[in-house]
């Protein structure tokens, strides 16, 4: 019996899950023997503990309802990084796909990084499971046709074998783990001005979060727009893909002293007064410095902020 037929029905695999440190939630490794790919998969938590061969990896920082998706020529440097910042907090798994190998190993290279980053970036977004948390947009490499063939080959094998891990920002049997209460957040530019030093006062179980990375954030909708409340963080860079109007909004603050700095932090600053912006949108973008949508989620838990004094 030949294999190779037009028969759309999928092959049969079969996936083998290795712990070598035996228990059930712990440090995993998922692979099958047709692949040239690996995903490593453990607790963020005990990313101190793991030992990842400085490589090159497309890696997903996950909690049940947000992603976070990277490329890195050295996985070991960059997850070091990683577990220093405190915007990485949210995560409580991490999933890494690296070649395995000889042949694996000089095939994952740092395109094939770069490339898995964008096209799962572009799943993510488009399966709608969870939201996506993006700091520069996912850039698609330069790639001749031969190598992009073997590079869709990966990213195909990829799916199962991060299924299996317990990565469900693809494809999942549940509903979307995206948290109800979300404020919808599109795309566009302003729609209209944005007005300094308003009266802010979040309705009951009205106040929203942003969803980005550990960014102490609050708001809420009101009538006009969208109200982000005094004393929520400001990202201090813009990301050169930002849309121009960010910049200016920024200026406009900085110049009526609603922007005050935060001892000890350089990366972000505090609104002193109530802010009211066209959009949450609008909003988002301009306390994130970043012209990708972000959304304003109910929030989980109540954060303290950073004192001031």
């Amino acid at each position: 019996m030949t294999v190779l037929s037009d028969n759309p029905t999928p092959l049969a695999r079969t996936i083998t899950i290795y712990r070598p440190a035996g228990g059930t939630e712990g440090y995993r490794e998922v692979h099958d023997k047709t692949s040239s790919i690996t995903v490593s998969c453990f607790p963020w938590k005990t990313a101190r503990d793991v030992r990842m061969p400085p490589v090159p990896a497309c890696y997903i920082l996950a909690d049940h309802g947000s992603v976070y998706i990277g490329e890195t020529s050295d996985v070991h440097s960059r997850l070091a990084a990683h577990i220093r910042d405190s915007d990485k907090n949210f995560a409580r798994e991490a999933y890494v796909v690296t070649g395995v190998g000889s042949e694996g190993k000089g095939r994952f290279n740092s395109t094939a990084a770069v490339y898995f980053q964008y096209h799962l970036t572009h799943l993510a977004l488009q399966a709608n499971l969870v939201d996506v948390i993006k700091g520069t947009n996912p850039q698609l490499p330069e790639a001749d046709e031969h190598e992009s063939a073997s590079l869709d080959v990966f990213l195909q094998q990829s799916q199962s074998l991060l299924f299996d891990a317990g990565c469900r920002a693809f494809k999942s049997n549940f509903a979307s783990q995206r948290r109800s209460g979300s404020a919808t957040v599109d795309t566009a530019g302003p729609a209209g001005t944005m007005e300094i030093d308003v009266i802010g006062v979040a309705p009951i179980s009205g106040q929203l979060e942003l969803s980005y990375t550990g960014l102490w954030a609050r708001g809420y909708e009101s009538q006009r727009g969208f109200v982000v409340l005094a004393g929520s963080e400001v990202r201090t860079d813009i990301n050169p893909t930002a849309w121009d109007w960010i910049d200016e909004d920024r200026s406009k603050l900085r110049a009526a002293g609603a922007l005050m700095a935060i001892p000890g932090r350089a990366d972000r600053e505090r609104l002193c007064v109530a802010v009211q912006f066209d959009s949450a949108s609008s909003a988002a973008k301009v306390v994130t410095g970043s012209r990708d949508a972000y959304r304003w989620v109910t929030p989980r838990l109540s954060q303290p902020m950073l004192s001031v004094a």
